[in-house]
């Protein structure tokens, strides 16, 4: 009797561990204007995949073609089929899967897998606050032999009944990458403006240097938030003609940008 209360318990034991440790996660975000990706990973291959997507067709315009997968050509699954069916105004289905019997996502693999392109009603973007709600419902997942994966996390959050949000913004949109838009005017005298975008609120440097690569100037030393549009303005009355750059250094991001004084 012992025995058999022992390996009933490791069996117990072996089970919860497994339930732990499995997670599929089903993911969808706005990487650049005017798209969604959808990105899995869960701990098993998955080779089919089902969802409703919930928007405002007064805010967004969805059409069929404009929903892809994301592989490549020399990706073995390039030839991976995707149904999508506008069943009615702000509600889309789509199915994914390969007839050739490929998986659309590798066990324990992020795989970004598919791509939403939306337009934006131009209406709605005459409100700086203007935002809308995409949900993605209905989620049915099929693994091996088609079993049933359940799904765990949207968007990173444990759910129980394969459904999930998300919130776009078309106001005051933040930047998908940090970049330097550039310094006007240039050439200058004796002031000019560096503007750039950050996409990623943190700690910010904006230094100046002549050619030879001494610091001229300390525009900014501290944190910034995300968003476009950053401007700091250099006042040079205090030094010579001729090349100068400012480097801008930022989360995951550094570069610089020539300048020509001509006084």
């Amino acid at each position: 009797m012992k025995k058999l209360i022992i390996a009933i318990s490791i069996c117990a034991i072996g089970l919860a561990a497994e339930a732990a440790l499995s997670k599929t996660s089903l993911n969808i975000e706005t990487t650049k204007a005017n798209d969604l990706q959808v990105s899995l990973q869960s701990s098993e291959d998955v080779y089919g995949l089902q969802f409703d997507l919930t928007y405002d067709p007064a805010q967004l315009k969805l059409t069929e073609e404009k929903i892809t997968h994301m592989f490549s050509g020399s990706d073995v699954r390039s030839n991976m089929s995707v149904y999508s069916k506008i069943k009615e105004p702000g509600l889309a289905r789509v199915i994914m899967f390969d007839l050739g019997g490929n998986v659309i996502a590798d066990a324990n693999n992020l795989e970004s897998i598919l791509l939403i392109d939306y337009d934006v009603n131009a209406v709605e973007l005459s409100s700086v606050d203007a935002s809308t709600t995409v949900g993605v419902t209905n989620i049915i997942l099929a693994g091996a032999k088609g079993s049933s994966v359940p799904v765990t996390h949207i968007n990173d959050r444990e759910t129980d009944d394969a459904s999930g949000e998300v919130l776009l913004n078309f106001g005051e949109t933040a930047p998908y990458e940090t970049s330097i838009v550039g310094n006007y005017p240039n050439p200058f005298n004796p002031s000019t403006t560096i503007e750039f975008d950050l996409a990623k609120a943190g700690f910010v440097d904006v230094t100046i240097y002549d050619l030879q690569g001494r610091k001229v100037v300390n525009l900014h030393s501290g944190n910034l938030d995300q968003s476009q549009g950053h401007v700091f303005n250099w006042d040079a009355n205090n030094v010579a003609s001729g090349q100068y750059f400012a480097r801008i250094t930022a989360p995951g991001f550094s570069d610089v940008i020539n300048m020509t004084l001509l006084k």
